[in-house]
């Protein structure tokens, strides 16, 4: 048998391989694409439900503090859910600050709980502007 002989069935050979072989590196590529793409939404929204939650605290602590002392209950209910889902995605470091709020609030210490939210709001500012890059 001779060469000549064989290159048929060596054709059929790489055929048949590569009939096998491309679909699977293709499946394999189309999988790292997608886990690639699932991550990036993932982040996505990650970081959407951290600037929310800081833009809720901004507004519904800051609306509290900031108001002419005529607060309904509803209110200061949703002060305090935005002040506990700080938690989730503020720096530690300010931790301590937060604890603060969430004792001035509900007692309805304004002028104590002032300086605080300006010093949280501006740490907010900078977490938020480190996301807008």
């Amino acid at each position: 048998m001779e060469w000549k002989d064989l290159a048929p069935w060596i054709a059929i050979a790489i055929t048949l391989a590569l009939s096998i072989l491309v679909p699977f590196f293709t499946q394999i590529a189309n999988n790292k694409h997608q886990r690639k793409m699932q991550k990036e939404k993932y982040e996505f929204e990650e970081k959407q439900n951290k600037i929310k939650v800081f833009q809720d605290f901004l507004l519904d602590v800051g609306g509290i503090v900031g108001s002419d002392g005529n607060i309904k209950t509803e209110g200061l209910n949703k002060a305090a859910s935005s002040l506990y889902s700080l938690y989730v995605y503020a720096p530690k470091e300010l931790y301590s600050d937060i604890d603060a709020l969430t004792k001035l609030v509900p007692l309805y210490k304004w002028d104590e709980a002032r300086p605080i939210l300006e010093r949280l709001s501006k740490e907010i500012a900078k977490e938020l502007n480190k996301e807008g890059k």
